[in-house]
């Protein structure tokens, strides 16, 4: 369910003509009193064990503590260790509390840590759910993507039909080959309506596209449609794929998630899984990009609102990790 006082602040906020998204931002990243705090606590953390691109100075869960902490990041004895699955380091970890995070399909280990955030749904209170996605829609704002792009939260802007026959159909940007659910349904899409693989996998381009968030966005909004298959199948599994193909004004085509319209408004993206067989599921995606108007719609319902689940209020994260120190 939705915070309270998210709900309140979105209603008026969204009601408000000539609306800057930057207040929008600052409240769902900072909470009510904006940071507005009298002498913060210091705060000690530590990162362990994130992938290698990972910036222990400048990230997500930084930004989100620096509104109820003077955060200082260290290498180790640390009030706060956060730690993650990719190595083994955080074993050498000495601090007065841990946090295990990811978003890779791995089950959390609540019993070896404090708490620990993930995307699973689960009922402990050792533990709070966030989706990827919300992660990486702090990051694309903190490095500039929201003003060029599609906002997370806000209501996107539909195309006009001229814009919309600018781009090309579809686009399937993979480097892991590790899907054959992903694969099998690239290859069945293309033999009815081509689709251009412009990544490291199965590519059909010639040229090979840049890895990483800003390149993809770019290059997605190009196209009409996008490929956001995850690479498994989990209950709660929902990665920043699919909100990579929003912000870049692409119609998703998405597998993933069984339960994904718990957090994604359903008319704003394709599931494949809700159709009865693949063939079907092409039938109907053909359907929508023969059908300007149909196309439209899909451009113009919020992913994000009025949803089950709602969690780009990050400051509930920073409250709850407060709470547990």
């Amino acid at each position: 369910m939705i915070d309270q006082r998210t709900s309140v602040f979105l209603s008026e906020f969204l009601d408000t003509p000539n609306r800057d998204p930057a207040v929008l931002d600052r409240f769902l990243l900072q909470g009510p009193d904006g940071g507005r705090r009298g002498t913060k606590p210091r705060l000690k953390v530590a990162f362990f064990d994130f992938w290698p691109e990972f910036d222990p100075s400048v990230n997500f869960f930084v930004d989100i503590l620096s509104a109820r902490f003077e955060v200082s990041v260290v290498e180790n004895d640390s009030d706060l260790a956060i730690v993650s699955v990719f190595g083994t380091r955080h074993r050498e970890a000495r601090t007065a509390r841990s946090m295990f995070f990811t978003g890779e399909n791995v089950r959390p280990p609540l019993d070896s840590v404090d708490m620990s955030v993930s995307f699973d749904r689960i009922d402990d209170p050792r533990h709070f759910r966030l989706p990827l996605y919300v992660m990486h829609a702090y990051d694309h704002l903190r490095e500039g993507a929201a003003p060029y792009f599609c906002h997370s939260v806000l209501p996107p802007v539909p195309p006009s039909r001229e814009d919309a026959a600018e781009r090309k159909f579809c686009a399937f940007l993979y480097k892991n080959p590790n899907c054959a659910r992903r694969n099998d349904f690239f290859h069945m899409l293309s033999a009815r309506r081509h689709v251009e693989s412009v990544g490291w996998l199965l590519n059909n381009t010639g040229s090979v596209v840049k890895m990483g968030w800003l390149p993809k966005i770019r290059v997605f909004s190009r196209y009409r449609f996008a490929f956001a298959f995850e690479n498994a199948s989990h209950p709660g599994y929902l990665t920043e794929k699919i909100l990579d193909a929003f912000q870049a004004g692409a119609v998703p085509l998405y597998w993933g998630d069984p339960g994904v319209l718990r957090d994604v408004a359903a008319g704003s993206f394709i599931d494949v899984s809700r159709y009865s067989s693949d063939e079907e599921a092409i039938d109907a995606i053909l359907a929508v990009d023969d059908d300007y108007g149909a196309y439209r719609r899909y451009r113009s319902t919020p992913p994000f609102l009025g949803t089950e689940d709602f969690h780009f209020d990050a400051y509930r994260l920073a409250e709850w990790i407060e709470s547990r120190l």
